[in-house]
């Protein structure tokens, strides 16, 4: 027998959740317990999944399909702790993947864009110097990736979304110059 439509559902768009943390039954919060939404995901996908509609109205297996998508997406992005730093400031009214005023991601300070165009060029010196010294300069970079998330966390906790956006936007910088770093091509 296949579930109801708004079986085991919260409140929102057509009985669906309105958020990812809501569809997973998580806190909405930085800090999440990795097994509680694992355990979330796997009975929320259970019921959702697809195949457990194949005798349902079209209507209903439609709907099985998108839940299943959806969750399988709010999966992707709460496991993903940038992601869900990410998706916190989105739901805090900043979009970091937009560039749009007002909702978009912060511009970057003029100091910030020279330095970076800087750090380019030592990426450059340490490259023709060898691997040890790109090596160092990998282990420094990851670490000030590191320090920007955790920037942005802190950030997110008290609340304040728009200096965790700005902390995200210099972390995505950074991953760009390890990125640059390893050989790796642009995100």
């Amino acid at each position: 027998m296949s579930p109801s439509p708004s079986e085991g559902s919260a409140p929102g768009a057509e009985g669906s959740p309105a958020d990812h943390f809501e569809r997973l039954g998580q806190p909405r919060r930085w800090g999440l317990d990795r097994d509680a939404l694992e355990a979330a995901y796997l009975a929320r996908a259970q019921q959702w999944h697809p195949d457990r509609f194949v005798d349902a109205p079209p209507g209903q297996q439609r709907q099985a399909m998108e839940r299943s998508a959806a969750l399988n997406e709010g999966y992707r992005v709460l496991r993903d702790p940038v992601r869900r730093a990410e998706y916190l400031c989105r739901l805090g009214g900043i979009d970091v993947d937009s560039s749009e005023p007002g909702t978009g991601a912060p511009p970057m300070e003029q100091a910030f864009l020279v330095e970076m165009i800087e750090r380019r060029e030592q990426v450059a010196d340490a490259r023709a110097e060898g691997d040890a010294a790109l090596d160092q300069l990998r282990a420094a970079v990851e670490d000030e990736l590191d320090e920007a998330l955790d920037e942005a966390v802190a950030a997110l906790e008290a609340g304040a979304t728009p200096s965790a956006a700005r902390a995200l936007v210099r972390r995505r910088y950074l991953q760009r110059l390890v990125d640059e770093i390893e050989g790796t091509p642009e995100r």
